[in-house]
């Protein structure tokens, strides 16, 4: 079943990138360096595509595949222009290279976006793992808008209750091939790669709220009314850490609990205000009485690794 996140996905960076690759290998070129700057603006597309598309389904391997396909059809297209030495006026010349030049640059200036991005930020905490072993994918992390859904939150009044969350992550799992799923997106949620997978504490601390009792959600239906769906608040001495969207019943802390790092929390889940199945974490200064998880956000890392969109985390 293609959910409507997932078809928006295959259109923008499958059918997209897709229908420009072909159209470079058939049309035509004017001169060499017309055919440069298609290159380039392509591969500037692609490499963008590559850092901060979100890959639900395909897998983010795809744009290798699509970035092999770019360069078998320039080419071809190469190969024929020095052939046949077509001639061509001198305004379609100077029309390619300044439109595709355009392009280039457009995707340049996201993609430096997207690298600057990923630098560690000066400050940011360091959390022990939250996951048993596995192999995770980040879908959403990072300094930038492109990499970081979460960022949105962090300035618009809308979002005020929920502002701790700006610099979170969120995290699904994947196999060795890169699916996180058995099919494309199936409505039940146990069938997702993440779902069940063991919540541990990322650091020493005390639990200070939890939620339970939140049925799962079938993907890719939301519960709107309550954002976080199942999760838990851990107090480390300093700051918050919040991981949300546990399975109901899966919670075996209470408030007051003291735990070490790595304590059993609970288990990924679908509830809350998710497409399907992920664990999301947070961390925030402190827990306001009226909003507790719009609490000011701090950057964090996981084993001195800032985690971003696209990162795979192995953990053994």
């Amino acid at each position: 079943m293609f959910t409507e996140p997932v078809l928006q996905l295959l259109v923008l960076q499958v059918a997209l990138p897709s229908a420009l690759i072909i159209l470079n290998a058939i049309l035509p070129t004017a001169s060499v360096t017309g055919l440069l700057a298609r290159f380039l603006a392509i591969g500037a597309l692609l490499s963008y595509l590559s850092l901060a598309g979100v890959w639900l389904f395909p897998p983010s391997w795809s744009t290798s595949l699509l970035g092999f396909l770019h360069i078998g059809g320039t080419l071809i297209v190469f190969a024929r222009y020095c052939r046949k030495h077509p001639q061509h006026a001198p305004w379609r010349k100077w029309g390619e290279r300044i439109i595709a030049g355009a392009a280039t640059v457009t995707m340049l200036v996201l993609l430096s976006s997207a690298i600057a991005g990923r630098v560690t930020p000066q400050g940011a905490i360091d959390l022990a793992t939250p996951l048993a072993p596995g192999r995770y994918l980040v879908v959403s992390g990072g300094k930038a808008p492109g990499l970081n859904a979460h960022l949105r939150t962090l300035d618009d009044e809308r979002f005020r209750a929920v502002r701790g969350q700006s610099f979170a992550v969120d995290l699904i799992g994947v196999d060795a091939l890169g699916f996180r799923t058995q099919g494309i997106a199936p409505k039940d949620p146990r069938k997702y790669r993440i779902y069940g997978a063991t919540i541990l504490a990322p650091c020493a601390g005390t639990i200070v709220g939890v939620t339970d009792g939140l049925s799962d959600m079938p993907v890719p239906q939301r519960d709107r009314a309550h954002l976080a769906g199942n999760h838990v608040l851990l107090d480390c001495k300093g700051y918050i850490v919040v991981l949300a969207h546990m399975a109901p019943g899966s919670i075996g802390v209470k408030a007051g609990d003291v735990l070490e790092a790595g304590a059993r929390l609970g288990e990924v889940g679908n509830s809350g205000n998710t497409d399907e199945p992920h664990l999301h974490m947070h961390v925030q200064r402190d827990v306001p009485e009226t909003n507790p998880l719009g609490g000011e956000p701090l950057w964090f890392t996981v084993g001195g690794r800032f985690l971003t969109r696209n990162d795979i985390l192995t953990l053994h």
